[in-house]
């Protein structure tokens, strides 16, 4: 009898920024605990097209919060070089009664009593969404995760405030 054992997990998160950056390494930790696989990998997924999961470090000149710092982070600085958020997107242009002409017509919301669809200005988004990515892959080894002196793992917002879902799948043998 095979000794193989999978453990799913799925948290919610409450992002407050636009490019926040939430450590979530140590509840990816804690799943692994819980799972008691002890040999084997952990599967961190994002369940939406505009944020990511990455691995680095968590230091406040690199990722920010920029509310908070006063100055752009370094981060925010390549992401918005990438996709600006001040730029034309053709994803923003929503057709709705208000604006008959509009180039989106679809994957949206449904309009409010006025034919008015409320969506999000999100463009830049899902452009800078295509540099991160939405699951990443890490090694479990003795019952814990294997990783560098500082990786840290991080959920990363790239929209607006809002609740965030990532699972955990932790597979291996016990």
């Amino acid at each position: 009898m095979s000794n193989f054992r999978t453990y799913l997990e799925t948290k919610k998160y409450k992002t407050r920024f636009r490019t926040e950056f939430i450590t979530i390494t140590k509840d990816v930790e804690t799943a692994i605990k819980k799972s008691k696989i002890k040999q084997g990998s952990v599967l961190i997924q994002t369940h939406h097209t505009t944020c990511g999961v990455w691995v680095n470090e968590n230091e406040k000149n690199l990722i920010g919060p920029t509310e908070e710092l006063g100055y752009t982070a370094d981060l925010r600085k390549v992401l918005d070089r990438f996709a600006d958020p001040m730029h034309d997107y053709g994803h923003n242009d929503v057709r709705d009664s208000k604006n008959k002409g509009g180039k989106r017509n679809t994957h949206l919301c449904e309009p409010d009593e006025n034919g008015i669809i409320q969506e999000c200005i999100n463009g830049h988004a899902h452009a800078q969404g295509m540099i991160l990515q939405s699951s990443l892959s890490m090694i479990v080894d003795k019952g814990n995760l294997h990783k560098g002196r500082w990786q840290e793992i991080m959920l990363v917002e790239l929209d607006h405030d809002r609740e965030r879902q990532v699972s955990f799948l932790i597979q291996g043998i016990q």
